[in-house]
């Protein structure tokens, strides 16, 4: 994006139309805004607009209903004077269909296209552009170089795709999880209200003790002070994060559906 952009746009113009052919045939440049990672567009609906989906792979995962993936943020958008273009970049793996769900509706039409694509024919619409500019080509050239990190199957991590909020609910049951990747094992405990009891202490991973409090809140749901909802996959858990040494402050507060969960373990 930032080649993109640079010199007021001088290359984006051509570099859409190598990159989707007939669709910027419908586009005019002669007004061209640009944003990164801001949720929602920077002007009006437009007749012409498209979700831009690029991954080494473009098979989209499958979505899991339980997981909110309404706060996601589009990594750019590019929009001109009859158009808005909304893009989600993947450096490994492939798209998330629940992320790209969740970017239709910062678009205005119902059925909006999404166009998806592979980094192939995104180096190959850099190649072809035609420019004079020593510092285009330099930035061009450096970035043509990166062309085999861009080719993992293995999936970008990102922020844990489950939660659903980070509100303090320190007066309801929550989870302790005590640890980081310099302290480990993590622990596990229970707390609700004056009571705090220790369920794990040698988990592996932050993820690790999500999937454990998930199977303990559906093996002990008769025993919790908690909302069981239907079959338990939409049940909500509250989680308190502490890092050991860390300011407490920075310590995080997340909300999550033990479903979510569940279905990953």
């Amino acid at each position: 994006m930032y080649i993109l952009t640079y010199d007021n746009c001088k290359i984006l113009p051509n570099f859409l139309h190598n990159l989707i052919p007939s669709q910027a045939q419908m586009m005019n440049f002669t007004v061209l805004i640009t944003k990164t990672r801001t949720k929602h567009c920077p002007q009006n609906i437009k007749g012409v607009e498209y979700i831009i989906g690029i991954a080494p792979y473009k098979k989209a995962l499958p979505h899991n209903p339980l997981v909110d993936n309404s706060g996601s943020i589009p990594d750019a958008w590019v929009c001109g004077k009859n158009f808005n273009l909304l893009f989600e970049f993947k450096i490994r793996g492939s798209l998330n269909e629940g992320q790209i769900n969740a970017h239709k509706r910062l678009l205005h039409y119902p059925n909006i296209e999404v166009i998806r694509l592979n980094w192939d024919i995104v180096f190959n619409a850099l190649h072809k552009l035609d420019t004079q500019d020593t510092i285009l080509n330099y930035l061009i050239q450096q970035f043509m170089e990166l062309k085999t990190k861009f080719q993992s199957k293995r999936q970008s991590s990102g922020m844990p795709k489950g939660i659903i909020g980070h509100v303090n609910k320190d007066n309801e049951l929550y989870f302790k999880i005590t640890g980081s990747k310099e302290v480990k094992p993590y622990r596990v405990e229970k707390v609700y209200l004056e009571s705090q009891e220790l369920l794990s202490s040698e988990l592996k991973g932050i993820q690790s003790a999500r999937r454990f409090i998930a199977s303990y809140v559906y093996e002990n749901q008769s025993k919790l002070p908690l909302q069981y909802i239907g079959g338990g996959e939409e049940t909500v858990v509250n989680d308190y994060c502490v890092v050991p040494g860390r300011a407490e402050k920075k310590n995080q507060w997340n909300q999550w559906r033990i479903g979510a969960i569940l279905k990953l373990c």
